[in-house]
Formats: C-alpha cells, sequence, structure tokens
C-alpha cells in the first residue's frame, strides 16, 4: 500500500505488479442542504481510498466532479457508488458511463444495487449488464419506432416542429456541432468530444442520433 497527500487530500492505492490501482467513490446529493455523510460512509467502508463529491442535481449530464474522476480513471481502478441513483437518472447515462470505465479498462460496483458489480472477478455481473444493456437498446429502438410513427401522423397534420439540440444551427455553434459530427466519425471517443467542446453527453447523442450516427 502506497500513501501520498496531493493538494491535502489522502490517497491510498494498492500495487500489483507495474500496476497501480485506487479504489474511488463518487458520492453526489441533489441539494446543499443535504448531507453526505451516510455515502462517505458506506464508501469507506467497502474500501474507498479517494473521493469525488458533487451537490448537484442527478439530471443534468453536466456533472463536474463525475467528468473529473472518469478522466483520471486508470486501467484497474474501481468505482463504487454508493447506489445508482447517485451515478445516473437514466439507462442511456448509465451506459454511457460505463462505456467509458471499461474503456479505461476499470470497474464499476454499487453497494445498493447489488447486480450492478462489473469487478474484474465477477464474469456474472457483466453477463448481467450485458442483457440489460440489450433490454436498453430494445426499448430504445421500440421508443424509436414509436416515435417516426407519431412524426410521421404528426407530418400528415402539418404539426411536425423537430427536436432541437442544445447546439443551434448557425455561425460558431453550427460549425461546432459539424466539428462534433467530424470527431466522432473519424473515431473520437463520446468521453473526448465531451471534454473537448464542453457540451453534455445527452446533447452529443442527440445531434448523432439526429445525423442518423447512433441508433
Amino acid at each position: 500500500m502506497t500513501v501520498t497527500v496531493l493538494d491535502g487530500i489522502i490517497r491510498a492505492t494498492k500495487q500489483t505488479g507495474v500496476m497501480t490501482m485506487t479504489i474511488k467513490g463518487y458520492i453526489r446529493v441533489s441539494s446543499e442542504s443535504q448531507n453526505i455523510a451516510r455515502q462517505e460512509k458506506s464508501l469507506k467502508e467497502a474500501g474507498c481510498t479517494e473521493f469525488y463529491t458533487e451537490k448537484i442535481s442527478g439530471a443534468t449530464t453536466e456533472r463536474p466532479q463525475l467528468q473529473l474522476m472518469l478522466s483520471e480513471l486508470q486501467e484497474g481502478d474501481t468505482v463504487i457508488i454508493h447506489e445508482l441513483s447517485r451515478l445516473s437518472r437514466s439507462t442511456k447515462d448509465l451506459i454511457g458511463i460505463v462505456e467509458v470505465i471499461q474503456e479505461k479498462k476499470a470497474y464499476l460496483k454499487s453497494i445498493t444495487d447489488k447486480w450492478l458489480d462489473l469487478s474484474e472477478d465477477n464474469p456474472t455481473g457483466e453477463f448481467i449488464f450485458t442483457m440489460f444493456s440489450a433490454l436498453a437498446q430494445f426499448e430504445r429502438k421500440m421508443g424509436k419506432q414509436r416515435q417516426k410513427e407519431g412524426i410521421a401522423i404528426a407530418k400528415e397534420k402539418g404539426k411536425f416542429k423537430g427536436r432541437k439540440t442544445h447546439l443551434v444551427e448557425g455561425g460558431k455553434e453550427e460549425a461546432r456541432m459539424n466539428a462534433i459530427v467530424e470527431a466522432y466519425k473519424a473515431g473520437t471517443s463520446i468521453k473526448d468530444i465531451r471534454v473537448t467542446f464542453k457540451v453534455g453527453t445527452g446533447t452529443i447523442y442527440r445531434l448523432l442520433e439526429r445525423e442518423g450516427l447512433r441508433g
């Protein structure tokens, strides 16, 4: 075990061969008045030695501490959350976050939601999440089919206006949209696009879906 102090924060890491692994805890409450003590206690008991804490609504994709944690993940690290709702409020958001974690060859566990255990030695957890993702994808396809049918009906009635992203057409914003699309086509990950263009995951997904690049 190696202990270091950085910016006044004590960080303990476990070394296996040449790889240094850290158990990171992500804590979120929705408002300044809410207490983080319960989450912090459970994460410490689970072995977390490094914490990322924020007081912000889970409905927004703009969560600075979450993005910082994801950017600092190293191979072999494990992210632990007290419960799923602290990390994500939607299936799409959860899958996107898991994709980033797995791209880093790191792991994710939830203390309360036992099924969410994507640790190295738990193939069952990986299988369950794969099935969960497949069902979510099926539901999205069904939703899109219903949406297409609704749009077709609205167009017939002359009432369809379309859905806009937070980015708008025209000037710098349009150039920004085009740059995001080209970056994705070139193979840039959603995480890197989010950081480079300072735009939320949901906005990126809506833009790519509008361009027919994601189903």
